[in-house]
């Protein structure tokens, strides 16, 4: 990977200068963008102790956004499983696992282009630690309205990055914001190119629509990409990481009902209420927020708020700063059980050895909050994680 720390920092500096577009210029109404990790971290100790002990962590995640003026649909997959065995004499081997899964639909009203109706399901799967056999599925379903939209300003940050680099080399000159969106939606496109062209050779074809696309904004120096800058627009494409870009924000209002809970049991229906919004910040750093309420329709009421903030920073094309604060709150329905507060922070730096291969670093805090003492919840805990990550797509 070519990592060039000054050369991108001075050039992103540049583009400031130069520049006044920003991402939320970006509004193309039917864009798509997934991403999937694999990861693990692994611990083993032997001597003084009884016994070899071993911890492992296995996370897997995968998200997908689609967008489009009629509808939108967006899916996200996460799961986590940890093996473990202590170095106590008689300590046996413990595993668990969780999986979930959500997704929603939403159609846009023609008369009201921001607002939608949606439908919505979550499934979860999951096993605890000392017991035997996993628990029952979790299956919820959900209907309501919403409005606003999200959009994915991911290309623009592709195309400034690409922007940026063959000027540094000399193959363009500066492009005006105008022809940055043009060159963007080019970008935006590669699903259609691989539609009308194929896996194998969409690639030509695409390449050189974004040629023509430099051409015609007169940016052209040789007009010619040429092999170097051919490469260079495939290794910042497919080789280096760009983050996800988002802005915009939408609300969500309706109900719901679970099907099954893990205990086997389906219980009243729900009403569910959800924020989204997303900005990205200059052209390095993308904040995002998901805050979800739901509570219990009946006279039963319990309650659940939680809210996941995000700050992730470019340090460079190798390195990506994240931090994230997840906070939930939950009320039970049993006024004998106490609130409990739930507060998880993190930071993390991932560097990208290679093309789809990261080393991550995590610091993170958690503190719960029950009123219940010695239950294991009663300090703040601190977690240092070192583990390797792998970028599917």
């Amino acid at each position: 990977m070519n990592i060039k720390f000054s050369a991108l920092a001075a050039g992103l500096v540049f583009a400031v200068s130069a520049n006044a577009i920003e991402m939320t210029d970006y509004k193309l109404t039917e864009s798509f963008y997934d991403e999937s990790y694999v990861g693990m971290n692994f611990d083993l100790k032997d001597g003084n102790q009884d016994q070899t002990s071993y911890n492992g962590v296995f996370t897997g995640d995968y998200k997908a956004k689609f967008n489009s003026l009629p509808s939108a649909w967006d899916v996200n997959v996460n799961g986590k499983a940890n093996i473990s065995r202590g170095g106590s004499d008689g300590d046996s081997s413990e595993d668990n696992y969780v999986i979930n899964a959500s997704g929603h639909y939403d159609k846009y009203l023609e008369s009201y282009e921001n607002v939608f109706l949606y439908g919505s399901a979550e499934v979860g799967f999951r096993k605890l630690t000392g017991e035997d056999k996993a628990d029952d599925p979790f299956l919820k379903v959900g209907v309501g309205a919403g409005y606003g939209r999200m959009y994915n300003a991911t290309p623009l940050a592709k195309a400034l990055r690409i922007a940026e680099d063959l000027r540094d080399y000399g193959i363009i000159s500066e492009l005006n914001d105008d022809a940055l969106l043009k060159l963007a939606s080019v970008i935006d496109r590669e699903s259609e190119f691989k539609s009308k062209y194929g896996l194998v050779e969409y690639k030509k074809y695409w390449f050189e629509a974004m040629e023509e696309s430099l051409k015609n904004a007169g940016a052209m120096k040789d007009d010619t990409l040429g092999a170097f800058g051919i490469v260079r627009i495939d290794e910042i494409l497919f080789d280096e990481r760009v983050s996800p870009r988002y802005h915009g924000w939408l609300v969500r209002a309706g109900v719901g009902q679970i099907l099954s809970n893990y205990d086997g049991e389906s219980t009243d229906p729900t009403l569910d209420i959800m924020f989204e919004y997303g900005k990205p910040i200059g052209y390095m750093a993308q904040f995002y927020n998901v805050a979800k309420y739901s509570t219990i329709l009946s006279d039963d009421i319990g309650h659940i708020f939680t809210n996941n903030m995000s700050y992730t920073y470019e340090v460079s094309n190798a390195i990506d700063w994240e931090n994230s604060w997840n906070f939930r709150y939950d009320k039970s329905s049993d006024t004998t059980i106490e609130d409990v507060y739930t507060n998880r922070l993190a930071s993390t730096f991932r560097f990208y050895v290679a093309n789809r291969l990261s080393l991550n670093t995590t610091l993170s805090l958690t503190s719960v909050e029950d009123d219940i003492d010695n239950n294991g919840n009663d300090d703040l805990e601190t977690r240092v994680n070192f583990g390797i990550t792998y970028r599917l797509k």
